[in-house]
């Protein structure tokens, strides 16, 4: 049975009781109450309504399902000795971020992996050893802690926030010099969101940048460069700026004028780094390189079915 039941103090008036079983249904409909008994109830000229459900259906237990546990038994595998079959000795000599003519000495350190993740993650890398080599391999101008974020990574590890933040270019330099990507362009993110460009420093960066082909990261000093055109007449010399990136500089002020309605259409010259990355993503194309590489293999696939296009590329 149904029934409706309107609370005053502590009484209780039943609409759709005994008697009126007939009247009920799913609809609830020709169960009313007069409007003037109604209205002896209002609080302050509101009628308050309190609504119980019941449901007679059982609640089926819940099951736990475990997930894959691939990436912790992979996780487990790093750096351990017994189930690895390459070493390499991290240390020696190290470049200063500050000056790259100085260098410093740090003590080596030993990392063990497993050559078959390393021909997969780091190509590069895995380039560089055999397995079951004997001796290991030296790796120079890289700090241990940051070769041990690479090799983690490897191993479907995390690298944090923080460890980004404050490593970003060591870690960019390495994994671009290893063929670890996807970290490259993480760290890069990162320095793009933390750096701001100035006059001061805009040719450094655009150096650094096209030096290691960081198109999220020149793009932005591009943008810069498009809006303080005349902050930088007269104060910075591009005679050593290479000559390719005047379409970058013109694409950065064309991509200016579309987002203020000036250009119309789904054009690649100006289609912006992170939209054009997530198009070779989705086509399981490379997505490391410069903003004419990335039009390039774009316009090659453009016809290209899902299937057909999936081809594994070298970074």
């Amino acid at each position: 049975k149904r029934t409706f039941q309107a609370k005053w103090d502590d009484k209780m008036i039943t609409f759709g009781g005994e008697g009126q079983e007939e009247y009920i249904n799913g609809w609830g409909k020709l169960i009313f109450a007069k409007r003037e008994t109604m209205l002896t109830y209002l609080d302050n000229g509101t009628l308050k309504l309190e609504v119980h459900l019941r449901t007679y259906k059982k609640a089926e237990p819940d099951s736990f399902v475990p997930s894959n546990s691939f990436c912790d038994n992979m996780l487990k595998g790093f750096n351990n000795e017994e189930m690895s079959d390459v070493t390499f000795e991290v240390g020696g000599e190290v470049e200063s971020a500050a000056n790259r003519r100085k260098r410093g000495k740090t003590i080596t350190t030993r990392f063990h992996a497993f050559h078959a993740i390393l021909r997969l993650n780091a190509p590069s890398l895995s380039d560089m050893c055999r397995p079951g080599d004997e001796a290991a391999v030296p790796i120079n101008g890289v700090e241990p802690e940051v070769f041990k974020m690479l090799l983690y990574f490897c191993y479907g590890g995390k690298v944090s926030e923080d460890e980004l933040e404050a490593n970003a270019k060591a870690i960019i330099e390495a994994a671009d010099r290893f063929g670890i990507v996807n970290l490259k362009l993480q760290a890069e993110a990162v320095l793009t969101k933390q750096t701001e460009v100035t006059v001061d420093n805009m040719l450094d960066n655009l150096l650094y940048a096209t030096s290691k082909n960081l198109a999220l990261f020149l793009e932005k000093i591009m943008d810069f460069v498009a809006e303080n055109g005349s902050m930088l007449l007269g104060k910075v010399s591009f005679g050593d700026v290479p000559s390719n990136l005047i379409s970058d500089i013109l694409t950065a002020v064309a991509q200016g004028k579309k987002s203020a309605g000036g250009v119309a259409g789904d054009d690649l010259q100006i289609m912006r780094v992170g939209e054009m990355r997530k198009r070779l993503h989705d086509k399981g194309l490379c997505i490391d390189g410069d903003r004419e590489t990335m039009i390039a293999l774009l316009r090659e696939n453009s016809e290209s079915s899902p299937s057909a296009s999936r081809v594994k590329l070298e970074p």
